[in-house]
């Protein structure tokens, strides 16, 4: 192989290395950039002790402890809070791929939507055990598809759910106004039920 033709394959070579380590970088950079905007768009921060896992048989433990505080994002990135701010909270838990939920929420919506929720009391959904894997999946088109209208808390990593001593779904927690647990329901409730628990939160 003559002079030329060995500084040429050298040239390539060189070329072909740098292509390389410049992909790497790359990907490397889009990896961190993802694992960054996940962290932002699905990592709920959560602040206070965890509540014991529910308990249907028992007396529930978690009755007048104080619920963790969560701040998350909804499904546009926005920032959402669930935190002891002197008003009331109703939060249920919900699952895409649950057929007891998917029945819980267009009649929930229509409560609300129809003025029966009170005025002082916040409602706040949680999607929780998201499967990608699973039936009516993505939540956030199911939510939409349901003209959900209360506020939402993406809990992508289970961590709220596991705050908040889910054990299945839909689960309910009411809080009074000054963040205490009045109540937790597992399972699906009627509308006048749910009048009722709000009303008495406002008491």
């Amino acid at each position: 192989m003559n002079t030329r033709n060995r500084s040429l394959l050298v040239a390539v070579a060189l070329v072909v290395a740098i292509a390389a380590v410049l992909a790497v970088l790359m990907t490397r950079s889009e990896g961190q950039d993802d694992s960054s905007n996940q962290t932002v768009q699905g990592s709920p921060q959560i602040a206070g002790d965890s509540l014991a896992d529910f308990d249907r048989g028992s007396r529930d433990g978690a009755i007048d402890r104080q619920a963790p505080e969560v701040r998350g994002v909804d499904f546009n990135g926005r920032s959402t809070e669930i935190v002891k701010d002197g008003r009331p909270k109703i939060i249920v838990f919900l699952a895409h791929w649950c057929p007891h939920c998917q029945a819980e929420v267009p009649w929930v919506q229509a409560w609300v939507a129809s003025g029966a929720k009170p005025d002082g009391v916040d409602l706040y959904a949680v999607p929780t055990w998201i499967d990608s894997g699973r039936p009516n999946y993505p939540p956030d088109a199911w939510l939409e598809g349901e003209g959900w209208s209360s506020p939402v808390l993406v809990d992508s990593n289970d961590a709220v759910a596991d705050a908040f001593g889910v054990r299945g779904v839909p689960f309910w927690v009411f809080l009074r106004s000054d963040g205490t647990v009045a109540l937790r329901l597992s399972g699906g409730i009627g509308e006048q039920e749910l009048t009722h628990i709000a009303e008495a939160l406002l008491r």
